[in-house]
């Protein structure tokens, strides 16, 4: 038989000599260098697993230990052990102590009279590769809630059928203005306009039909002053409390969509003034530059000279009042320049 070769930290808590060495033996005929720490009470188990100076891989623990025993060494046991997998040996076959050990926390319930070296190895292993999931899951949620809540923008998950809002990260409860037992009691529908309500009923029959990964929509919301506000959602499927939810950040475009059309109403002044440098400016300009042609090439008496001259001062007068208008339409451009995106 081909012996497991990792060297797997086990700390044994038992008082009883006897059932040390017949765990030892089970230990050493499974694992070729299995590395057994044994401690005779709690006292002792405690200080070790206080002073986490050795990483242990699973504690196996005696029910009846010197100085305590039964549900309270359980209890104080599972405390100590933060996520380090408990197998409980025992010598009496309790069934409602069992279940009640493993429903606070044990991953294992062994009787001593049906052990094994082949029942104890695959119990060890079996609860230390599930302990490694179980930490993983546990850091990815920590992940996820970390991300969740130190998100700049506003997210939430709601349930997918009842609409109803299961959690909001802090950002959602700034930007909105509710708190966030409000909006525990909230659904979707209530931060949406009435007259868009249609349009919701009919996009979540939709999603509740095709359940699509990820979808992006823009929308108006409500915050909670009655501010209407444009928002780009970006939703992703979600399973959140054993119930199907969407995931949403949302992402406030308002201010983006303000500074679009500021740009849009400068970029048609810009088009009116060109417009105005290619047709109205130029009418004045021409008769000017035709006069000054004419005194120039003509040789024109007094009387002659003083109605040309009279023409172009009119053209003149009439480019300056051109000109002004064209300063003027320059100047609302600056002012609208100044609108930015928040």
């Amino acid at each position: 038989m081909i012996k497991d070769k990792k060297k797997h930290q086990i700390l044994l808590v038992e008082d009883n000599y006897g059932d040390f060495v017949l765990v030892e033996e089970y230990l050493e005929e499974m694992i070729a260098e299995p590395v057994i720490i044994r401690m005779e009470n709690y006292r002792e188990a405690k200080e070790i697993l206080t002073e986490k100076k050795t990483k242990f891989d699973v504690i196996l623990l005696d029910l009846t230990l010197p100085d305590k025993s039964g549900l309270q060494l359980v209890g104080e046991m599972i405390s100590i052990a933060e996520n380090t997998p408990i197998i409980v040996l025992t010598g009496y076959a309790d069934a409602n102590f069992a279940i009640k050990s493993l429903s606070m926390g044990i991953s294992d319930y062994l009787l001593k009279d049906d052990l094994s070296p082949t029942i104890l190895f695959k119990s060890i292993i079996y609860n230390i590769e599930r302990n490694k999931n179980f930490v993983r899951l546990q850091e990815s949620e920590q992940r996820y809630v970390d991300l969740f809540q130190l998100s700049p923008q506003p997210m939430w998950v709601f349930d997918v059928n009842t609409l109803d809002f299961l959690n909001v990260n802090q950002a959602a409860i700034v930007h909105y203005g509710y708190s966030e037992e409000e909006f525990m009691h909230m659904t979707v529908r209530d931060i949406r306009p009435k007259e868009e309500l249609e349009y919701l009923d009919n996009l979540m029959d939709s999603v509740r039909k095709e359940n699509p990964k990820y979808l992006r929509v823009i929308v108006n919301h409500l915050k909670k002053d009655g501010t209407l506000i444009r928002v780009e959602i970006h939703s992703n499927a979600i399973v959140f409390q054993g119930r199907r939810c969407r995931l949403i950040l949302a992402n406030d475009i308002t201010a983006k969509l303000k500074y679009l059309e500021a740009i849009e109403a400068q970029n048609e002044k810009l088009r009116d003034i060109a417009w105005m440098q290619s047709h109205i400016l130029r009418a004045p300009l021409s008769r000017m530059m035709g006069i000054i042609d004419l005194i120039q090439r003509e040789n024109l008496n007094e009387l002659e000279s003083k109605e040309f001259m009279g023409h172009l001062i009119n053209s003149a007068k009439e480019l300056d009042v051109i000109i002004k208008d064209v300063v003027e339409k320059a100047q609302q451009i600056t002012i609208q320049d100044q609108i930015r995106p928040k």
